[in-house]
């Protein structure tokens, strides 16, 4: 009879143990009506599990995310992903689901600088698709009133010379079989989504519509690389603007010329609505997608008094700043001398 109890006990209770692992915890999502998953990664396991729970009621002692993993998921890379999850999903079948959604799409990553070239070239060599298609696609004046319509932009919004308004920099989760319209239509949604209220109203409050507040990020983010300075070159812009001054902005004419390089007295002379030399106000269009940091460095940045500003002498890729036309005239002159001084100096 002891030799019995020896493995009965123990098998009685790992009965127990599972009875309860498997009837107390919610293994079947509680949710009466199809709820939309949205996570954006990376992220912990734990913070997975969290919001597994709280939108779909799903109650484990084992970690959903965790044997998700093990099973492929990617928690690692950066990104958003949006499943919808049907009444009485199975524990299991939500871990199936969470992978095969990640297997089937692609992480697509926009970067700011990129002009119109280029955005055509890397999303149609991404998707493998003909670049004259997706620039079509891109162009339609029947789409651009559709992405005006669902989002923020309505006022002076999306157009040929404006699409960038829309491409806002960051990684995406696309199905790798989208087409070009799928691609356009999720990226305007996105567009709509981060232009906050308080982006809005910083907008209003200067007087621009997004797309506007598109266009002079797209200048700040051509004029420098160093992130720092961008709040004191988009606030020299913004007094320009308030001032009615010529914006009088290096990267518009070099956008007009169509090439790098250094600009010129007579490149500034050059017919373009994009040359801000010639013409008051914004230009055109945008010159390329503007980084976020660009962007809400023209809503958020600080004030200066700032009307003027050039490369600094040293070389760097930093400016001086100045509020009167004297200062920065003798900014500008030590800057050249030093450029004029190195170019000689290379071509020794």
């Amino acid at each position: 009879m002891g030799k019995k109890w020896k493995w009965l006990l123990p098998l009685m209770l790992a009965l127990f143990v599972g009875m309860k692992l498997w009837i107390m915890p919610n293994w079947y999502s509680t949710n009466e009506t199809s709820v939309a998953l949205t996570f954006q990664t990376p992220m912990r396991h734990s913070d997975l599990d969290v919001l597994i729970k709280e939108k779909t009621g799903l109650s484990t002692p084992l970690s959903l995310s965790r044997i998700a993993v093990w099973q492929g998921l990617q928690l690692n890379v950066s990104g958003n992903s949006t499943l919808v999850i049907q009444p009485q999903t199975s524990f299991w079948s939500l871990i199936k689901l969470l992978v095969k959604y990640q297997r089937e799409q692609k992480m697509v990553t926009i970067h700011s600088h990129w002009d119109y070239q280029q955005f055509l070239k890397q999303m149609s060599t991404q998707f493998d698709w003909s670049s004259t298609e997706f620039g079509e696609t891109l162009m339609d004046p029947t789409n651009h009133k559709r992405w005006n319509q669902q989002t923020w932009l309505s006022n002076k919004g999306v157009d040929s010379y404006n699409w960038q308004a829309i491409a806002i920099p960051n990684s995406y989760m696309f199905k790798r079989t989208a087409t070009p319209i799928q691609v356009l239509d999720r990226l305007a949604r996105e567009a709509h989504d981060f232009w906050t209220k308080d982006r809005m109203l910083a907008a209003k409050n200067l007087g621009l519509s997004p797309v506007e507040v598109v266009v002079l990020a797209s200048i700040v983010t051509k004029e420098s690389n160093h992130i720092p300075e961008y709040g004191k070159i988009a606030a020299t812009y913004k007094n320009r603007l308030k001032t009615n001054m010529l914006l009088q902005a290096d990267p518009t004419v070099v956008f007009a010329r169509g090439r790098a390089g250094r600009v010129l007295l007579s490149d500034t002379r050059i017919e373009s609505p994009y040359n801000t030399y010639l013409h008051k106000g914004l230009p055109i269009g945008a010159l390329c997608i503007p980084s976020v940091n660009a962007i809400d460095s023209c809503l958020f940045g600080a004030k200066y008094p700032y009307l003027y500003f050039c490369a600094k002498a040293d070389l760097t890729p930093q400016h001086d700043f100045a509020i009167g036309l004297s200062e920065h005239n003798e900014n500008a002159r030590r800057y050249h001398q030093a450029l004029d001084e190195y170019q000689r100096n290379r071509r020794r």
